[in-house]
């Protein structure tokens, strides 16, 4: 059982007031010092109808700091929010180091809302349990400081509040969170939701704390108390507990995906036209199709340096409409992008239902030049395999397809396009001090990759591994990937679509 954090009965007024202006000042102080430390803090604030949730955070917006807090409300989603992955408006809001989120019901009232509706069944529940708990503990062990608390009545003392209406305000009353008031489930059948969920999701790095709400000031009192102890708890141990977190070693890699990709392998120059010319048709026209049925598909290109990722793009752009696709070239990450997740960036970038998205390099750096350049812990890409592979689950289980590509060529066709752009006046641009330091260290990235390929080659995401030796074939191998994943989405209802009907509807 989740035990309750209390305090004592409040029984006057100025008692009240004297509690709060003496120890307001301590709360107020952990607060400075957790933003002094970077530390994003993440406080979500749910309960029984007619606890007082709304009142509790106003207070806390009194008590604390505003400048650096935000407050984010249940809403049903939006049509932007709707076409995308359940967790991306989640991930919009979350602070940036040294900020406090305070979320009223946050991204648990829509899964128990669904389920208690009858919308999600068991299976699909425990789906949306397990998601939940893999993105906190995401963010707990990269330093955010998670407190949930659940504001509790027993029946009796919430139909009296809801006679007597003091908690909460009647304009308050869209604000639902997990106690569905408007549902006329039965008390005890949404509190065993309730317990349900809460014990499920308990984790000493994301811990429900439960107060008892009968009182208005003693629950005041015991919020106040409970966050300043937390905070002071944290800062005291330097981090969040990751107890919990399964700190398993990662298997060895024992094969080496690399050594499988034939490098010989070449596309005469005819056959290349026919084929380019087929895509220019089919891709285009699966494309609408997959934007008519609001499909998305994400395509990422990753490979050696110079392997041929730009010229595999314009191939691959040429067969798009413009309206239906972004290219987004990832480079060194902004101080904005610094303060929070390295996933964080990625997630902003998510397309809307039945659009493209094709990243020039990725999250992969993450695993890749972070590690071998040092940028990363090794703490922290070691246990970046686990977090991407959660990160594309989330995506293709929101019907998103997950294309990834690594180009591979030789290290003396890499020498030879080196050379090639210090000679070509328009490709001078692409050749950089950091190409040149990366192929000093040819066999450590040829580890990372081997590692990667290995540790993120998933059913839901698996790797397309391309020999770029020869560019014709890997322009080709790309644009086949891609037509075969937008063919899935053809229905015999989409094969007489008229794009240009699509495109002018």
């Amino acid at each position: 059982m989740i035990p309750y954090a209390t305090a004592e009965k409040i029984k006057k007024n100025k008692d009240y007031n004297k509690i709060i202006e003496r120890d307001r000042g301590a709360l107020l102080l952990n607060q400075f010092r957790l933003r002094d430390a970077g530390v994003p803090v993440i406080i979500l604030v749910s309960g029984t109808q007619t606890s007082g949730y709304t009142r509790v955070m106003n207070l806390l917006n009194e008590w604390m700091d505003t400048r650096f807090i935000q407050t984010h409300v249940h809403r049903p989603d939006s049509d932007e929010e709707a076409d995308r992955p359940y967790f991306w408006k989640y991930w919009r809001q979350f602070p940036a180091s040294g900020s406090t989120g305070l979320f009223l019901g946050g991204w648990y009232t829509q899964p128990f809302l669904d389920r208690l509706h009858g919308k999600c069944d068991l299976s699909c529940f425990r789906k949306r349990i397990t998601g939940i708990k893999e993105m906190e503990q995401l963010l707990a062990v990269d330093g955010a400081l998670i407190v949930k608390i659940w504001l509790h009545l027993d029946y009796d003392q919430k139909r009296q509040n809801k006679e007597e209406d003091t908690n909460n305000r009647p304009e308050s009353t869209w604000q639902v969170t997990m106690d569905d008031w408007q549902g006329g489930y039965s008390y005890d059948k949404k509190m065993k939701l309730v317990t349900e969920l809460t014990e499920t999701t308990h984790q000493p790095h994301a811990p429900w704390y439960k107060i008892d709400a009968t009182d208005a000031r003693t629950c005041d009192i015991s919020v106040m108390h409970l966050l300043t102890g937390v905070f002071s708890e944290y800062l005291k141990r330097g981090g969040p507990d990751t107890s919990a977190v399964n700190g398993r070693p990662l298997p060895e890699v024992t094969s080496k995906p690399l050594d499988r990709i034939d490098l010989g392998l070449e596309y005469k120059r005819k056959l290349y036209k026919k084929k380019m010319s087929y895509f220019w048709e089919s891709i285009y026209v699966k494309a609408w199709q997959a934007h008519h049925r609001k499909k998305s598909v994400v395509v990422v290109l990753e490979g050696s340096d110079a392997a041929g990722k730009g010229g595999s793009i314009r191939r691959l752009i040429h067969c798009l409409d413009a309206r239906l696709y972004q290219v987004i070239q990832i480079a060194a990450p902004t101080q904005e992008e610094k303060a929070h997740h390295y996933l964080w960036r990625f997630w902003m970038q998510i397309p809307r239902a039945g659009f493209l998205t094709i990243y020039d390099r990725s999250w992969y750096g993450r695993v890749l030049v972070e590690r071998v350049e040092g940028f990363a812990e090794e703490e922290e890409w070691k246990r970046a395999y686990a977090e991407i592979n959660h990160f594309e689950k989330q995506l293709t289980e929101s019907g998103i397809t997950v294309l990834k590509f690594w180009l591979q060529i030789s290290k003396d066709e890499q020498m030879k396009r080196f050379k090639q752009r210090e000679k070509t006046d328009y490709k001078q641009y692409k050749l950089t001090d950091e190409d040149w330091r990366n192929r000093k260290k040819w066999d450590e990235y040829a580890d990372a990759v081997n590692d990667m390929l290995a540790y993120t080659d998933t059913d839901y995401a698996p790797w397309h591994l391309i020999s770029a030796e020869d560019k014709k074939n890997a322009r080709i191998s790309l644009l086949e990937a891609v037509d075969t994943a937008l063919a899935v989405h053809e229905t015999d209802a989409d094969n007489g679509t008229d794009p240009e009907e699509v495109m002018q509807g």
